[in-house]
């Protein structure tokens, strides 16, 4: 009965192994087919955002409690219905019908407490051998059902079949992918790796670009999207293309994106890679000019301030950094308030080039930052060509102005000094003296000329560029000869006119000679001043009295320049003598001229501002044969003196002298007769 029961024994462990391994094998296809779609799964979402790490704890968890219940529904529950001893008998009395029920009889008869009361033990033991006998010619393990093991390979085999192509195909990436099952913190490989380097901060209101590092196995032609969200709005989706190349071999792709202010996020792929993180862009407005003044910095040679500087001067665009009538060899200053702190900010003249076209000039660095850098003070020169300015702002993030900062420099056109010609006076310049007051043309008359004589020359004269020189052009032309219309300005040889030199500036030792201050104040009209006269009744006194050229000092000499204007009063003797002011008439050539009855004496007062002086003695400097002056200032109308006989001058001195008096006491009769209108008339007295 031994080899029976160890014959069993062996077929029910047959039985049981080949049931387990039956379960066994649809346990591991169907947990690998749900542990292959898990990394399947997390593959595909990883293409597109980092997979969740809960729902990473949620697969595993899964797969996990599939395990249990696999486990339980097919091999732990099909296990307890793994045939018995006797089913086993059972079966094997079917298959070999030798048997003929013995082989259950003896299993049921031999079992501790079986009912065998009243039955024959010499039977039980006869069936038993005969049971074991037969048993001992067959092995029953022949009669296990080996079905279940042919299941378990077809369930199981394609499973580790396509498990190990996939394996062998890609080891890193399921080896990642198992260890991402795991839990661990590995991130899966692609085919290209991509890096967000766009800057986190953009200009507001400006284009932007996305710029995506890329390595791995990339090409030119390949073509990405980048998805944008902005704060509030739709998601929109832009093209991302190969822009250049690095030298580690990596490439930039990068997507523009049309001018925004709003805050968004943005995501990138490109083949089978993607950004890790989201990208967020965040916009700030770029550096402009918040205020910006200008003013002029006057040329050295019209003089400088107390303390050396030199002065400066602001026109009504000067608030807006605008520079209007700039003088030749000034400079300019410009003061600039900023919306934010800056980094760096160059000024940058602009030009007319021969070609008359604008071109920048070399940019120009500013000479003044303020401390929390939102101010800063630039100054350049000027030159004839200068017609602007613009300036160009960087921050600290390396933003850039996105509007061009400009304004415009208007160089002063090249005009000559404006010269006055003043009629001549016999009006005294104080205007309490009896014959300094009244209507000022009571005056002035043409003084005739006669031989011997000497004109008068009243002159003023202003200029922004100063006054430089004062000249007398004169000619005599003689009688009965017609007058051309030739001018001082068409002779620049001297050929034709005589200079007489009233003033000349003198750039090494230009501080004028003070003025005695007992002279009271200059009276431009007449080029006197007030008290010229005094102390002097007689007429031939006054008539000495000359004032060649006094340069009219500044109004505030800590602000502004002096000798802007000129004037003076001088005589131009035409007789062969001379005194100590002024000798006699000459001809260019030297000779000297004496003006007779009927010639015409033609003068013109000649002014030349202090610029052409500098040009000039920059010429004769560097010996500059190409120097050509400009054009000096002059009265509109030249003074025509004809020469009359000397009876015939003082009969028009006398009568215009017998007429001013008689005018004088007219106006002061009439003065009087209209004070006496508001007074009331005095009461008559009684006799």
């Amino acid at each position: 009965m031994n080899r029976v029961h160890a014959q069993l024994r062996s077929w029910w462990f047959l039985e049981a192994g080949t049931q387990f391994c039956w379960g066994l094998a649809r346990c591991l296809a169907v947990a690998l087919v749900v542990l292959g779609l898990a990394c399947l799964a997390d593959w595909i979402y990883d293409r597109y955002t980092d997979t969740p790490y809960w729902m990473r704890v949620l697969m595993l968890g899964g797969q996990i409690a599939l395990a249990v219940g696999l486990v339980y529904a097919f091999i732990l529950r099909p296990m307890r219905r793994v045939p018995g001893y006797d089913d086993l008998a059972l079966r094997a009395e079917r298959a070999i019908p030798a048997f003929d029920h013995r082989l259950v009889t003896a299993l049921q008869l031999n079992r501790p407490g079986a009912r065998t009361s009243g039955m024959s033990r010499m039977l039980i033991a006869e069936v038993t051998q005969e049971a074991g006998e037969i048993a001992s010619h067959h092995r029953l393990t022949k009669l296990a059902n080996f079905r279940p093991l042919l299941w378990a390979a077809a369930v199981l085999l394609p499973v580790l079949l396509a498990a190990g192509i996939v394996t062998a195909l890609n080891t890193p990436l399921v080896t990642v992918l198992l260890k991402r099952q795991a839990l661990l913190d590995v991130e899966i490989p692609r085919s290209v790796a991509m890096k967000n380097v766009t800057p986190e901060v953009w200009p507001t209101g400006s284009e932007g670009v996305i710029r995506i590092r890329v390595t791995g196995e990339w090409n030119q032609d390949m073509v990405g999207t980048v998805h944008v969200l902005p704060d509030g709005q739709i998601e929109d989706h832009y093209p991302l293309k190969f822009e250049t190349t690095d030298s580690d071999g990596s490439a930039i792709f990068a997507a523009k994106l049309p001018p925004s202010s709003t805050r968004f996020t943005f995501r990138a792929r490109l083949a089978d890679g993607r950004l890790k993180q989201p990208g967020d862009v965040d916009f700030e407005a770029p550096p402009q000019i918040k205020e910006l003044d200008s003013w002029q910095l006057l040329p050295s040679y019209l003089g400088q301030q107390p303390d050396g500087s030199s002065f400066e001067r602001q026109d009504d665009g000067g608030i807006r950094g605008n520079v209007i009538e700039a003088l030749p060899l000034s400079g300019i200053r410009i003061l600039g308030r900023f919306t934010k702190p800056i980094r760096e900010a160059l000024l940058y003249p602009i030009e007319l080039d021969a070609a008359n076209k604008e071109v920048d000039g070399s940019p120009v660095r500013p000479g003044v930052v303020s401390e929390d850098r939102l101010a800063a003070v630039w100054t350049f020169p000027t030159t004839p060509e200068t017609i602007g300015y613009r300036i160009a702002l960087t921050d600290d993030r390396g933003f850039h102005n996105p509007e061009e900062i400009r304004r415009t420099i208007q160089m002063r056109a090249d005009q000559p000094p404006e010269v006055e010609r003043m009629r001549e006076s016999t009006r005294n310049p104080d205007p309490t003296d009896y014959y300094g007051g009244g209507d000022p043309y009571l005056y002035e008359y043409d003084i005739p000329l006669s031989p011997g004589g000497r004109v008068m020359v009243i002159y003023y004269a202003d200029s922004p560029l100063g006054i430089g020189q004062v000249n007398l052009a004169y000619r005599v032309i003689p009688k009965g000869t017609e007058a051309d219309n030739l001018h001082p300005r068409d002779d620049p040889n001297w050929r034709t006119f005589t200079r007489s030199v009233l003033y000349t500036w003198d750039k090494k030792n230009s501080t004028p000679k003070p003025v005695d201050p007992a002279l009271g104040r200059f009276v431009e009209d007449l080029g006197l001043f007030e008290k010229s006269f005094a102390g002097k009744t007689a007429w031939y006194e006054q008539e000495k009295i000359r004032v060649p050229c006094h340069l009219i000092p500044s109004e505030d000499p800590a602000t502004e320049p002096g000798e802007l204007a000129a004037g003076g009063r001088t005589y131009l003797n035409t007789g062969d003598t001379q005194d100590t002011n002024q000798g006699g008439l000459i001809k260019p050539d030297g000779t000297k001229i004496i003006p007779q009855v009927g010639d015409t004496l033609e003068i013109y007062i000649e002014v030349i501002d202090k610029y052409d002086m500098i040009r000039k003695a920059e010429a004769e400097k560097n010996k500059d044969s190409r120097f050509v002056p400009r054009t000096p200032g002059y009265p509109r109308e030249a003074i025509r003196k004809p020469v009359v006989s000397p009876g015939e001058a003082w009969l028009l001195t006398h009568q215009k002298k017998i007429t001013q008096m008689k005018l004088k006491n007219d106006v002061g009769a009439l003065s009087t007769d209209q004070g006496n209108i508001f007074n009331p008339p005095e009461p008559k007295k009684k006799p």
